[in-house]
């Protein structure tokens, strides 16, 4: 990607991100989704379809298996991005993205619960691992140190 800058020029910097799926619970979230589908079947044998229930049941499953299949439009996948000096996060636990400059990085600790990220400002971020596999827990850490230089 490349940046121009207003005298001209040319910097090139290099995105970088790091994306965390718990397989085991996109299989569970994919599975709930296909027997809500099932059950919009099922539903042309319990109800009769010129009833309005059958259609106020129908497209509520429909939809709650679209947000399932979907795993809630990705708000269940953790997301850590390092672009341009900021580092986002868009962790699973949390409901917004958080936008930290990297340069505002005091420290970055870890235990078996939280990985804190401590800003000069006295402000912490608390990123949840406890149900984290090590490995992801590993590797969230190596890119955090790896993009801040902590």
């Amino acid at each position: 990607m490349k940046i121009y800058t207003f005298n001209g020029v040319i910097k090139q910097h290099h995105m970088n991100q790091l994306v965390l799926r718990d397989k085991t619970q996109e299989y569970v979230f994919r599975f709930l989704g296909g027997l809500l589908l099932l059950s919009v079947g099922l539903q042309l044998f319990v109800h009769n379809p010129k009833k309005p229930i059958f259609w106020i049941l129908a497209v509520t499953f429909v939809l709650a298996a679209v947000f399932f299949f979907t795993m809630f439009f990705g708000a269940l996948i953790s997301r850590l991005t390092s672009d341009a000096g900021v580092l986002t996060i868009r962790w699973n636990t949390k409901l917004f993205k958080k936008h930290v400059r990297i340069d505002e990085i005091a420290e970055i600790t870890e235990d078996k619960r939280f990985i804190r990220i401590v800003q000069k400002n006295g402000k912490s971020i608390r990123l949840p691992v406890r149900l984290m596999d090590p490995d992801r827990r590993r590797a969230a850490r190596k890119f955090l140190k790896e993009s801040t230089g902590l």
